[in-house]
């Protein structure tokens, strides 16, 4: 019961990550749009791959809460690591287009 209220309170302050970068991800779409069109493909060619990074940890957060002990503790890491990078990832956009 202990490890499903842990599991539970990891999900929900990724979630709530995953929430803050994809709000970012729209506000940065939007400013984009004010660019000329070669700086525009630019960042949206790398708020692209920040949407399929945003999906995949996704994905492995699902996959996190329904995997066994063992493995848990590994796509642990690998989520926290994945979102602390896509963090780092829309700070970086933030500066490009400032």
């Amino acid at each position: 019961m202990a490890r499903l209220k842990r599991i539970e309170k990891f999900k929900r302050k990724i979630d709530i990550d995953l929430d803050h970068i994809r709000a970012s991800l729209i506000e940065l779409r939007a400013k984009a749009k004010e660019l000329k069109l070669d700086t525009r493909a630019s960042i949206e060619n790398t708020l692209d791959a920040i949407e399929k990074s945003h999906g995949d940890i996704k994905s492995k957060l699902n996959d996190w809460v329904k995997s066994g002990k063992g493995a848990a503790k590994d796509a642990k890491k690998a989520i926290k690591r994945s979102t602390k990078d896509l963090r780092r990832s829309v700070k970086k956009a933030y500066k490009s287009l400032t």
